[in-house]
Formats: structure tokens, C-alpha cells, sequence
């Protein structure tokens, strides 16, 4: 598995979205959730992204990790209005975790990220979360986001990046690396549309040579080959796809060629 930087810590260029997939509370799925986290230690993936509005994600994250902390470097985020509210989330990520310490909080999608950002700075200050980030959805963001990054109060962003999805290359990305800011990318699958809404199939003959067995590892090889990227953070309820998730980590990046291959094959295959 390969590492990069995400600010100060070294992670896993593939991690663990935990949207849908954990919020979760019959014993059946929690040990499923379970194993997953087991695999994710056999796969040497170290990163594991959550957030306060993902049900019982935070909940079942602490769960499954009890005993393996050491293992894992956890996110979290808060969305709300409101100090108080935001307060009270940020408050809970620490107890569902059942935790002291969380090593990277965000602003979820910008909202009213003034008032959270402060808070987030104040207890980064105490020691107690390592980073501080904020993430967005929409483009209309990214100006925002990118005068932050200039300023140098988040170590972090989160941002949609996939074959289709390519906003981010034009400014974001670019003042990231300038200005040594870690790069979370969600939806590299787009919830998995791009591996389960294709209407054919698609050829990995060129891929095969890499190693690349999948369309979906395909996607995430797509994504980790752009090295302004810290990690991607596919979500998955299937133990099994750890393994076929983590694989792209361990592969040489793709040449531009095959990354424009890969685009290409998509948008004939959607």
C-alpha cells in the first residue's frame, strides 16, 4: 500500500468512506462492519472517514475499532447551524468514537463554516483533534474553500474527484499543492454509478498489464494517479471489496495515457 501525506500524517492512498454503509445497528451488520474493519487492517488501509450526520456511522466506527485505534487515523465532520448545535456534535463524534482524540475534523460542505471553524481551531489548539478541514460538494464552493487554503487555517479539503467529475484540476487542486494542503477525495465511483449504471461493459484489455482486474479499481487507479491526491475514500458493505478496493494502492500510478483511457471508457460505457 502506498502512503502520502494528509498535512501531518502518513495515510493510506485508499481509506474507508463510511457513508450509509455503517449506520447500522442490528448485530448481523455490525459484524459485517466488523469484518470489514478487519480487512481494512490485513490491507494495510489506515484511514477511515466519517461524520456526525451518518446515523449510527460513528457509533458503529468505534465499535469495530475498539482494540485496533493504533491501527487507524479516524475523520469526522459537523453540519449544522449554530455554535451550540455544532458544539454538541463535535461533542458526540468524541463519545461515539469513544475517543480522546480525533486526528482530522471538517466543516461538512461549508455550512456555516465560520462558526465551526473556530471551535475546530480552539480545539486543535488544546490537542484535542490533529487537523482541522473542511469539505464541499458543489463548485460554487471551491472559491471559498480556496481563499482558506491560502490563508492557512485548514490543514485539509474534501472534495469530489472522479473521471467525469473533474472541477477540482482547474484551481483547487493546484493551490492545494502550493500550499502543502491534503486532498480527501470522495465519490471517486460517484456512489458507484460509474461500476453498477453502465450500460456495457467496459474493456480492461489496456489495464490488464497493471494489474487491474476491475472497472471499479480501474476508477480509484484513475483517481490516486493524480499525486496532488492524499487518498480517496470509497464506502463498501461488502467485506470482500476491501481487498479489491485496496489493490490500486499497491500498483504503479497510471500513465496519463491509460488515465485518459479509462475516462474515455466510461463516458462510451454510461
Amino acid at each position: 500500500m502506498e502512503y502520502r501525506k494528509l498535512g501531518s500524517l502518513d495515510v493510506s492512498v485508499i481509506g474507508l468512506g463510511t457513508l450509509r454503509t455503517f449506520d447500522v445497528t442490528s448485530e448481523s451488520d455490525i459484524s459485517t462492519c466488523r469484518q470489514i474493519v478487519e480487512n481494512c487492517v490485513e490491507s494495510q488501509v489506515n484511514l477511515i472517514d466519517c461524520a456526525s450526520m451518518y446515523g449510527d456511522a460513528e457509533k458503529v466506527v468505534g465499535i469495530t475499532t475498539a482494540g485496533k485505534r493504533d491501527k487507524f487515523y479516524l475523520t469526522s465532520k459537523v453540519r449544522c447551524e449554530g455554535k451550540e448545535a455544532g458544539d454538541a456534535q463535535i461533542a458526540r463524534s468524541f463519545e461515539l468514537f469513544d475517543t480522546e482524540f480525533i486526528d482530522l475534523y471538517q466543516v461538512h460542505n461549508m455550512i456555516d463554516w465560520r462558526t465551526h471553524l473556530s471551535t475546530l481551531e480552539e480545539l486543535k489548539d488544546q490537542g484535542r483533534i490533529g487537523m482541522v478541514g473542511v469539505t464541499a460538494m458543489v463548485h460554487e464552493a471551491y472559491p471559498e474553500i480556496i481563499n482558506l487554503m491560502k490563508s492557512s487555517r485548514v490543514d485539509t479539503v474534501q472534495v469530489p474527484y472522479n473521471v467525469m467529475e473533474r472541477e477540482c484540476e482547474t484551481e483547487l487542486l493546484p493551490v492545494a499543492e502550493d500550499h502543502g494542503i491534503g486532498v480527501l477525495v470522495m465519490e471517486p465511483l460517484k456512489k458507484g454509478r460509474y461500476v453498477k449504471e453502465l450500460k456495457q461493459q467496459p474493456d480492461l484489455t489496456p489495464l490488464a498489464e497493471y494489474g487491474i482486474k476491475t472497472w471499479g479499481q480501474a476508477l480509484l487507479a484513475w483517481v490516486i494517479a493524480d499525486h496532488r491526491v492524499s487518498a480517496t475514500i470509497p464506502a463498501t458493505s461488502r467485506p470482500e471489496r476491501i481487498f479489491e478496493n485496496a489493490l490500486p494502492g499497491s500498483l504503479a500510478p497510471l500513465p496519463q495515457e491509460l488515465r485518459e483511457y479509462v475516462r474515455q471508457e466510461t463516458e462510451r460505457c454510461l
